[in-house]
């Protein structure tokens, strides 16, 4: 695999690890910077579940991917598809509900983490069977 992919995508699932820790102990701070309003124990509840374990998951899946060959391509490949639908999500909501500049970052993010997730996985060896 192309280093600086691997690389990239190594900060990518450390990332979503240390963001799903972030969105557990600050939540809060996590639903403000995406326009969400919890409303009390279920709402902080159901914004933890989502924004921590799916981060950890998707972070984990990357890490583990990334120190077992035999499951890299598709490991790579099926969170980068993740993000690509986040994308293709975001761009369909842009269209029904108009678009907020606040939206660029997440929007910008999610791009470029599916594409050197796909990319990599391409350049990943495949998996011998």
């Amino acid at each position: 695999m192309n280093k600086i992919l691997g690389s990239l995508s190594g900060v990518i699932g450390f990332a979503l690890i240390a963001f799903g820790f972030y969105a557990l102990v600050a939540t809060t701070a996590i639903t403000d910077m995406t326009a969400l309003q919890p409303t009390g124990v279920a709402g902080l509840n159901e914004a933890r579940a989502i924004y921590a374990g799916s981060f950890w998951a998707m972070g984990g899946l990357i890490v583990y991917g990334l120190a077992t060959p035999r499951f890299r391509q598709p490991l790579l490949l099926c969170v980068g598809v993740i993000f690509a639908g986040f994308v293709v999500a975001r761009i369909i909501s842009i269209a029904m509900d108009g678009y907020d500049p606040i939206l660029a970052a997440s929007v910008g993010s999610e791009v470029a983490a599916a594409i050197i997730l796909i990319a990599a996985s391409r350049a990943a060896p495949a998996p011998s069977v």
